[in-house]
């Protein structure tokens, strides 16, 4: 809730620097993210199915983003985004499970909390096209997650502290005379076992409410694939391993200035 209220108040603050930019594009928005969680996440050695074993909800999360365009070619445009993305649940472990340096057995009770919470930051350029969008870059993703799992008798966790390099790629088409666009984007990148795709496909109507400034309602599907294994970055047994997607529907709004 508190990204969703910073986003309204850097929104109504974009007519004053408009005025001072006219030649910068400006965009703000956030929406709410039904999340669901599959996979499995423990050490190379083991793991536990985020849903069966670990019974993990996510629910819904927020999502916040800010970024501004310019007309000059040669430097990028930015972007940052921020992805709430938590969940925990408590669960009975059909197998054993071993993580974090510590053991965990078949049919004992464990409460579990998974955190890959992140923020995107994207370096970008646009081809200058007409109705059509296209947008390729860099983004560096930011986790500020961990992972942690606790039984009556033990307890460990991993953390998630990394920076990730990711392409970036955007494309979208605007269909004339509805206030309707179609669009979608893709972060992704791939090291030995390890990668992360993270699309997202969406629909946005302008309201034709207020001149100057587009506000937009967007509901979309978006899809987070992560794949961890810590051999990729010199880590051992006992560190996170995980194989996980979430994914969802999602409803916010956008502004354009």
């Amino acid at each position: 809730m508190k990204k969703v209220l910073a986003a309204a108040v850097v929104a109504a603050t974009l007519p004053q620097a408009a005025s001072a930019l006219p030649l910068v594009d400006f965009y703000a928005g956030g929406y709410y993210w039904d999340q669901t969680v599959t996979g499995d996440a423990g050490s190379t050695t083991s793991t536990a199915d985020l849903e069966d074993d670990l019974n993990l909800d996510a629910g819904g999360q927020n999502v916040v983003y800010f970024a501004f365009e310019h007309p000059i070619p040669v430097v990028p445009n930015v972007k940052v985004k921020m992805t709430d993305m938590s969940s925990d649940g408590n669960g009975t472990l059909t197998s054993n499970f071993s993580f974090g340096g510590q053991s965990y057995s078949a049919s004992e009770n464990v409460a579990t909390e998974l955190d890959l919470t992140h923020t995107d930051y994207t370096l970008y350029w646009g081809l200058p096209l007409p109705i059509v969008t296209l947008d390729f870059g860099l983004t560096l993703r930011q986790f500020d997650g961990s992972m942690a799992v606790a039984s009556n008798t033990v307890n460990s966790s991993a953390d998630l502290d990394v920076t990730v390099p990711m392409g970036y790629l955007k494309a979208g088409v605007d269909i004339p005379l509805t206030g309707l666009s179609l669009g979608g984007d893709i972060n992704v990148i791939s090291y030995g076992d390890s990668g992360i795709t993270d699309y997202d496909l969406n629909m946005t109507y302008v309201l034709p409410v207020i001149p100057l400034l587009d506000v937009g309602i967007t509901a979309g599907y978006r899809s987070f694939d992560l794949e961890i294994n810590p051999d990729d970055f010199g880590g051992s047994d006992d560190d996170l391993s995980a194989k996980a997607t979430v994914a969802g529907p999602y409803i916010g709004l956008s502004l354009h200035l």
